[in-house]
């Protein structure tokens, strides 16, 4: 039946599978006495397919097709898909944040229309927000497929003759058990009064019986993130060791090991068989009666359901294609205990990428270094078409350093605007971390090249707002060799033991404003050839104790003025040869023969 659409079809023949986790997928022969109905028009309309009165699968029609035309009948074949289906026809590249996995599956199927009336979480436990969440080149089907086996989630679909409705849940609870019990009534000739199962098989399997998984949180860096389940077995060990392990408290790492465990169970006991029963439906609960081995009857959950029909009867005229003689319905099933958690197996990989991205760093408006205690920073990938370029643009992204130690190291944080190259731990888009920092148009080198080809440079830039900068740089080129130091303010270094300096050619110092040095013990300063000290305003120099001058030849003072020579008890000149005094044009003369002065000498005034 097409929802809101008189045409007149006949179901020829129709065979389909629906399992847990999967999309169904239904492909139904029809003839119609109209040839040339409107294809465009009934794509994607809805549609239901009944296998009985009561039961039978709804959906959307995905693809339809007119074939051959006969002489009053044309033949149309479709698949009828449910609306989920359609999730795999999109693809994106996107990071959610601080959502749970059900926020971010409801989401994106808001995104296609399928609202809170098509799907329900059944019976959820509360499970934590993901910081960061990237979907990368996935198709939004995968998307969801992926995030639900991550979580140990499953789903399934419920029917009625006019919608369809997606069950999610993570418990045994969130099945549906059908309405009565089937029976078994084997097919040797035995006639059922209704639909039974007339095949039904056990089979028994070898796997894995207890899970081990490990993670590390840069956080908690000292700690040893582990968790383990175990399920009785007679066997030894079998262990499924998985790194990492995705979690970073060990209540997660509990769940996400237990339920690693119970998706490997799961396939421990399965069951397989056939019926012409037409309420059987993939997540839900067969009972199955009269089975002569009473292990055989009681509740099995059916995780796979494939279903056939052919009514050749439809056609008048054509009788060939009476479906190889099998009239009716009839399915075959696979299905677990119903004691046996169900957890979906894995169906897409994760997507990694082993290599390496640019992205550019961002911040909140109006900052240009926005960072937090572990120096991480935020970046907008190139690939995110999000509106967010400010500091909720992604997770925080630890930047690689030269070294790291205990409060030890080197740091330079990349600032806002700038372009970093990005690699992923382990491959995986969640784990983002930031290996280095690349020149761009907007951001050039600082140094011109390739003229400046032999300079190496560390160049940073005043901030906020500021056009200064601090700066390194080496020259290596032949007979130019330089170490250039340039502090944009202040230049401050601190030696706890012995500095040395040696400078083989000559040595300039030029200051600005005022120098001060402070000594705490002795200065020794040895020159070897002359010393040359102008001074362009005065001199003032205080000694505490002695002061002691020798001078291997002479000492000359001279003064444009005065010199004043004063000592609280004693002035003492001691010439060895002669004392000369000179004043007025006149002198007096002290040596080894007296006491000669240039004119009379007047005593007592």
């Amino acid at each position: 039946t097409l929802m809101g659409n008189d045409q007149p079809f006949s179901v020829l023949a129709f065979k389909g599978e629906e399992a847990i986790s999967e999309p169904f997928s239904f492909d139904i022969e029809l003839v119609s006495e109209r040839a040339s109905l409107d294809l465009d028009a009934l794509l994607h309309q809805p549609a239901w397919l009944s296998f009985s009165s009561r039961h039978g699968i709804h959906g959307q029609i995905e693809r339809i097709t007119r074939a051959s035309t006969g002489k009053r009948l044309t033949h149309y074949s479709l698949t009828l898909v449910p609306r989920l289906a359609y999730l795999a026809h999109r693809t994106n590249h996107r990071i959610f944040q601080r959502l749970t996995v059900q926020q971010i599956i409801g989401q994106v199927l808001k995104e296609h229309g399928i609202f809170n009336d098509a799907y329900v979480f059944a019976g959820f436990s509360d499970y934590p927000a993901r910081d960061y969440c990237v979907q990368y080149g996935e198709s939004d089907l995968h998307f969801i497929q992926r995030l639900c086996f991550e979580e140990g989630f499953h789903y399934y679909f419920k029917h009625a003759s006019d919608s369809h409705v997606l069950v999610f849940g993570d418990k045994q609870q969130a099945f549906t058990p059908l309405k009565a019990p089937t029976p078994y009534v084997p097919g040797s000739g035995m006639v059922a009064q209704g639909p039974a199962v007339n095949d039904f098989q056990m089979s028994l399997h070898a796997c894995t019986n207890s899970t081990f998984t490990r993670d590390y949180d840069f956080e908690k860096a000292g700690r040893t993130l582990e968790a383990a389940s175990h399920s009785p077995s007679r066997m030894r060990p079998l262990e499924r060791y998985s790194y990492p392990g995705h979690f970073t408290r060990e209540q997660e790492g509990k769940r996400h090991s237990l339920r690693a465990l119970e998706r490997h169970q799961s396939r421990h006991c399965v069951v397989s068989g056939k019926s012409d029963q037409p309420a059987l439906l993939s997540g839900h609960f067969l009972t199955l009666s009269e089975h002569p081995t009473a292990a055989h009857n009681g509740q099995w959950l059916l995780t796979r359901v494939r279903h056939e029909g052919h009514q050749p009867q439809v056609l008048e005229e054509v009788a060939s294609a009476a479906g190889e003689g099998f009239q009716g319905y009839r399915n075959t099933f696979e299905g677990t205990p119903e004691i046996a958690s169900f957890r979906a197996p894995r169906v897409y990989e994760k997507p990694r990428i082993y290599g390496s991205q640019t992205a550019r760093v961002t911040g909140p408006a109006g900052e240009e270094i926005h960072c937090d205690a572990y120096g991480r920073v935020r970046v907008k990938f190139h690939w995110d078409r999000s509106p967010d370029t400010d500091a909720r643009s992604s997770c925080w992204l630890r930047v690689s350093s030269s070294w790291a130690g205990e409060r030890y190291g080197s740091v330079t944080v990349p600032r806002v605007g700038m372009e970093v190259l990005v690699d992923f731990v382990n491959g995986d888009p969640d784990c983002p971390i930031i290996s280095g920092c690349l020149a761009n148009s907007l951001n050039p080198l600082p140094l011109d090249l390739p003229a400046n080809k032999t300079q190496s440079v560390f160049r940073s830039r005043s901030t906020p707002g500021g056009n200064g900068y601090n700066e390194l740089r080496i020259e290596d080129r032949k007979d130019q060799e330089l170490i250039y130091l340039h502090a944009q303010r202040d230049l401050e270094q601190h030696i706890k033991h012995d500095c040395r300096l040696q400078v083989d050619g000559q040595r300039e110092e030029i200051v600005s404003g005022n120098s001060i040095s402070v000594l705490e013990a002795d200065e020794h300063r040895t020159i070897s050839a002359d010393r040359n000290v102008q001074i362009k305003g005065s001199d003032h120099q205080q000694v505490a104790s002695s002061v002691h001058t020798f001078a291997g030849h002479r000492v000359l003072a001279q003064a444009g003025q005065e010199v004043h020579l004063k000592a609280g008890a004693l002035v003492t000149l001691d010439a060895g040869a002669n004392l000369t005094l000179m004043a007025g044009g006149h002198h007096l003369v002290i040596n080894a023969a007296g006491i000669f002065c240039s004119t009379p000498i007047q005593l007592g005034g």
